[in-house]
């Protein structure tokens, strides 16, 4: 009887032990700045931003592209502008 009374308490120390324990690994994380939220809004803001790069630099070459053609018009139309 006492060696099972031994070994519950025991096994409830070890247990209130690890609980004690991860609150505090949670709370470190926060404090330390390990939250996941936030590194998921990083990552976000930084996948945005590389889109609009991305876009800007389609629209970019879209409009030198445009400018090109009005110039090659121009180029073979030249009489008409005389």
């Amino acid at each position: 009887m006492n060696m099972k009374r031994i070994l519950s308490s025991c096994l409830l120390g070890v247990l209130l032990t690890s609980s004690v324990f991860a609150e505090r690994a949670s709370a470190l994380e926060v404090i330390l700045g390990n939250d996941h939220r936030h590194e998921w809004r990083e990552r976000e803001q930084a996948r945005l931003v590389l889109l609009r790069r991305e876009r800007e630099e389609r629209e970019r070459r879209e409009w030198q592209r445009r400018q090109h053609e009005k110039r090659e018009w121009r180029s073979r139309h030249e009489y008409d502008y005389r």
